[in-house]
């Protein structure tokens, strides 16, 4: 007995000096600094261009704390090509309950903007043993923002109102306002909350729209019929997640733009897959969504290896947004090809046209 307890702590202690010795995602990506240069490069002058927007773009974290701390450590490293990073929810493992202490713990933290997902305002999840009713406890918005935004909102250089979860941030440089919203708030539930967050909205949609300022939505869940868009960043057997109130914010969004407003996409989370989504109401208006962070439960990503030790260990988007040429390009970082067999490094498009330009 003593020499198979013995066995079982070598195993134990080769694999934890295994993932001790796992190479940094920077490490893992020699190439990235001239790949980012490259995307960010414009083909040809263009009058009042600015630059693009990039974002640093995760989700679903789920208090894999070892995983969040690898990619602020690449943020670090490679800070001075990020305007800014965006965590599209559930940064909590299964509800509010869960540890997020991590989050506080890991160097970088401050940077990360965040939107609210649905484990993060669920109060229990009862082991599971519920049925769907556990979602209607929820966690509300004040408590939210006292858990999720109240320790951190002050260094993410947003504006926003004390108490409310939803906030938006204007890159000057870049001529782009950055809109996060809860879309957790739903008017049966917190109908003045949830009414408030939607004037709230439109009024930050027209100040955007009077400083000539292209448009970005982040938030958890993904907008209400909607079609998958046929590229190597759609995984198969994905869901969206559709969740958005009666169709307000999309339509909000329209209204927008036909007053000559500009949108370029809203950024989510939630499924866990890599997605890319056309509405199909509003077919101008595109979402990227995010496939989850989380390494440590293989089942939580379901059409990628997650192999420690390899690049497929991370995975994580560099959003651009190039509003002169209305342009997205996203490069891969980590995993960077599906059980397919399906290229995953990069892909981008037209977000006028919905027209995939490139893909690799």
């Amino acid at each position: 007995m003593k020499k198979l307890i013995a066995f079982f702590a070598l195993i134990a202690i080769a694999i934890t000096a295994g993932r001790c010795a796992d190479k940094t995602i920077a490490e893992l990506h020699p190439d990235f600094e001239s790949t980012f240069l490259s995307a960010r490069k414009q083909a040809r002058s263009t009058p009042n261009h600015v630059p693009a927007l990039s974002l640093y773009f995760i989700s679903d974290t789920h208090s894999d704390g070892e995983s969040f701390a690898r990619h602020l450590e690449f943020c670090k490293t490679y800070e001075k090509y990020f305007d800014g990073i965006f965590c599209a929810g559930d940064v909590a493992e299964n509800d509010a309950q869960s540890d997020f202490s991590y989050w506080a713990k890991t160097p970088g933290h401050e940077k990360v903007m965040i939107a609210i997902g649905n484990h993060d305002t669920l109060r229990d999840c009862k082991g599971w043993s519920a049925g769907p009713e556990i979602w209607e406890d929820q966690l509300t918005m004040r408590e939210s923002y006292d858990k999720y935004f109240a320790p951190f909102i002050d260094k993410w250089g947003v504006v926003y109102e004390p108490g409310k979860t939803y906030y938006y941030k204007d890159f000057d440089a870049q001529k782009v306002r950055f809109i996060v919203i809860d879309s957790m708030l739903k008017l049966r539930m917190e109908p003045k909350a949830a009414a408030g967050q939607m004037a709230w909205f439109k009024t930050a949609l027209a100040g955007a729209k009077e400083k000539d300022y292209s448009v970005i939505v982040g938030a958890h869940v993904s907008m209400n019929n909607t079609e998958f868009a046929d590229c190597n960043f759609t995984d198969f057997g994905a869901y969206a997640g559709n969740e958005y109130e009666d169709e307000f914010y999309p339509k909000a969004v329209d209204e927008f733009m036909k007053e000559g407003g500009k949108f370029v996409c809203y950024l989510h989370g939630h499924s866990h897959y890599d997605i890319v989504l056309r509405s199909k109401t509003y077919p101008k208006q595109l979402a990227i969504v995010a496939a989850s962070v989380i390494a440590n439960n293989p089942a939580q990503s379901p059409v990628t290896d997650r192999t420690y030790g390899t690049r497929n260990r991370d995975i994580a988007d560099v959003f651009m947004a190039d509003t002169t040429r209305h342009i997205i390009k996203i490069i891969r970082i980590g995993s960077n090809v599906d059980c397919y067999g399906r290229p995953r490094n990069g892909i981008s498009i037209d977000y006028e046209t919905g027209e995939i330009v490139s893909q690799y």
